[in-house]
């Protein structure tokens, strides 16, 4: 199930508020945990018990790695976190890339005449990589005395589970919502800013990211682009990943306010970024942080790597999270190699250096010679596309765009350069406060109803597609 469809919108969502608040306190994280399990089980109700099991491994490790801290045994402690983590990252790597693994080794061994097994296609459980990574961030802090663990089974299977987040993020940390499973706040304020989140993420996905993405095939399907061709097909592509993304995000965390929850922000104009290294502190904002708080700093802070080679590792295994081939492992790469090479020439910004455009123009284009590796997946179709946009198969004419498309994408197109723009006002209110006030809290008039006609535009489009998957489920 996904939230843009009308079984979720109609059906699904009203039973479950339902059900929510009629329960008293206690009662909401069992409320929590079997809608979360009803909406991950419309997919594939196999793999529900495999989403179980790794709930409850992570759950018993927890206790045990606890006691034994109380107990002063910390070798023992700390082999049980070693057991708990290796636990989960064999689980996440067979589904993920146990198919890959086979190729890599039957390829190399091809040549020497040597003949290998295969394997069957093993398919990815809907959202592992974002429930197994908060799963180990609950171990890890409980190890590190950043968190306590719950004495409540259904309290963590209620945090792992929780679905407004659990396909695509926001990746949550337990000592972040900790204290929200146990105590929060529900007024008709709060649903009602929840809800409008959730609107503005559903206009950002259906009217705009779907508008898009027939230009995203066009451009994805062309084996030979031309330049014009290429550079204006990966300028429309980058705009559905984010609206699509972004979008998801919006309906989270709207939705997760709609149960009293605040989850960590996930966007900050993330187009708006003056270096590399800042993209990163605005495109994905949890799992930059996951990455920071638990893959570099342990590789500095144990000297397994120097700063710039931890920098590089962890970027590239970013690249390898978000997918299982050579084309996403550069991916990481250019990443991690692009932020030490702005760190070494003083290039780096973060989030409050001063705006200067042209800072911002040459970092938007070296995200965009980033992304054929991501979209495509394959480095043979990313060297196509890298020919076209050097030009290598003539200038273009954009008539495959103009004349293959709707009116529709075309509008939405201008819709959603305008948006961007248009955004960031918003953005900066909300950040202004240092994230204390909630987004879209100053949203009303003219604005509200804009917001009420492009979710009801939204709506209709939906009524009639009745069907719109997210980008980053792949993942």
């Amino acid at each position: 199930m996904i939230f843009a469809s009308n079984v979720f919108l109609f059906l699904f969502l009203p039973a479950f508020l339902l059900c929510y608040y009629l329960a008293g306190f206690r009662w909401r994280s069992l409320v929590i945990v079997l809608g979360s399990y009803l909406f991950y089980a419309w997919w594939r109700p196999d793999f529900l018990f495999l989403f179980i099991g790794i709930t409850y491994w992570n759950y018993w490790f927890g206790l045990r790695i606890k006691a034994n801290l109380e107990a002063g045994n910390k070798e023992r402690a700390f082999r049980l976190l070693t057991i708990g983590v290796v636990g989960d990252l064999a689980t996440l790597g067979y589904f993920k890339y146990a198919n890959f693994g086979v190729e890599v080794i039957a390829g190399a061994l091809a040549p020497l005449g040597i003949d290998t097994f295969t394997l069957e296609h093993i398919i990815l459980p809907l959202g592992i990589s974002f429930y197994v990574f908060q799963a180990i961030s609950y171990i890890v802090d409980i190890y590190r005395r950043k968190a306590e663990p719950t004495d409540r089974f259904i309290d963590f299977a209620a945090f792992i589970s929780l679905f407004p987040q659990l396909i695509a993020g926001p990746i949550l940390r337990y000592n972040q919502i900790e204290q929200q499973l146990r105590s929060r706040t529900h007024s008709m304020e709060l649903f009602s800013l929840g809800a409008s989140r959730f609107m503005l993420g559903f206009i950002k996905k259906v009217l705009i990211a779907d508008s898009l993405a027939p230009m995203n095939v066009l451009f994805l399907g062309e084996s030979t682009p031309q330049m014009a061709d290429a550079w204006f097909g990966l300028l429309i592509s980058i705009m559905q990943l984010y609206f699509d993304f972004s979008g998801y995000s919006d309906m989270a965390i709207g939705l997760g306010m709609m149960m009293g929850f605040r989850f960590q922000e996930n966007f900050n104009q993330p187009y708006l970024a003056q270096s590399i290294t800042e993209f990163w502190q605005r495109w994905h904002m949890t799992l930059a942080d996951f990455l920071r708080d638990y893959v570099y700093m342990p590789l500095v802070r144990r000297r397994i790597a120097g700063p710039m080679l931890g920098l590089v590792i962890t970027m590239m295994l970013s690249g390898f999270w978000h997918g299982a081939s050579f084309s996403f492992i550069c991916w990481g790469l250019f990443f991690g190699i692009g932020m030490v090479l702005e760190r070494r020439f003083d290039l780096a910004t973060k989030v409050t250096t001063p705006y200067r455009f042209w800072r911002n123009m040459r970092t938007f284009v070296l995200l965009n010679l980033s992304m054929p590796l991501f979209y495509t997946g394959d480095l043979r179709h990313s060297l196509e596309i890298y020919a076209g946009l050097f030009g290598f198969n003539g200038v273009g004419s954009l008539n495959g765009y103009l004349y293959g498309t709707s009116l529709m994408t075309l509008s939405f197109t201008a819709v959603g350069l305008l948006w961007i723009s248009v955004a960031g006002r918003i953005n900066l209110r909300y950040y202004a406060s240092d994230g204390q006030a909630y987004f879209m809290q100053h949203v009303g008039g003219v604005q509200a109803l804009l917001l009420w006609a492009g979710f009801l535009l939204a709506l209709s489009r939906l009524a009639a597609n009745s069907f719109s998957p997210f980008l980053y489920f792949q993942f």
